[in-house]
């Protein structure tokens, strides 16, 4: 039977709440009964995670807080489970894979919100509102039929313009040369 991995990244933000959800019975349980095998944590500055091993032979988990690149185990992951950073959404849809961001509530301003919205509306990636859902069912078995549309930027300037877009800043006009 071929490997399935799920990759988590908080990247370099404090969000242990993203962390406790992805390893609670709930998740752990769900990703089990979809057959994956490899669970890479990227947990950044919080504590070192904690969670019932028991039953979880199954389930090959590895956990670090900070690698020089996530690339390497973007590139492995069949599943990206992300906080709702613009870099790190950049990068794992890029990768053509399918991501589930969390939205980090707790930030200032939740300046998250917009970007995960917008790609979320487009279907590119399944968007949770808040770490809490992550331990119910009901959000895991949505990634059971979700099939993402594939992230195709033509450009630099489409995040940005995304953005400005949804943040509502108005466009600056070039005067003719």
């Amino acid at each position: 039977m071929p490997k399935k991995t799920v990759f988590v990244t908080v990247g370099t933000t404090l969000f242990e709440d993203l962390i406790d959800g992805v390893l609670s019975d709930t998740a752990l349980d769900w990703m089990i009964a979809n057959t994956y095998t490899n669970l890479v944590l990227q947990y950044g500055k919080g504590r070192f995670p904690t969670f019932n091993y028991a039953d979880r032979d199954e389930l090959d988990i590895t956990l670090y807080d900070f690698r020089p690149s996530l690339e390497r185990d973007m590139d492995s992951a069949d599943l990206i489970i992300c906080h709702a950073g613009a870099g790190t959404l950049m990068e794992a849809l890029t990768k053509g894979k399918t991501v589930l961001t969390v939205i980090n509530t707790k930030l200032m301003n939740n300046h998250q919100t917009e970007l995960a919205y917008a790609l979320g509306k487009s279907n590119h990636l399944l968007v949770v509102e808040e770490p809490s859902q992550l331990y119910l069912a009901s959000t895991w078995e949505r990634l059971e039929s979700f099939v993402p549309v594939p992230f195709e930027p033509s450009d630099e300037h489409d995040i940005p313009r995304l953005l400005d877009t949804f943040l509502g800043v108005a466009k600056s006009t070039k005067k003719d040369e």
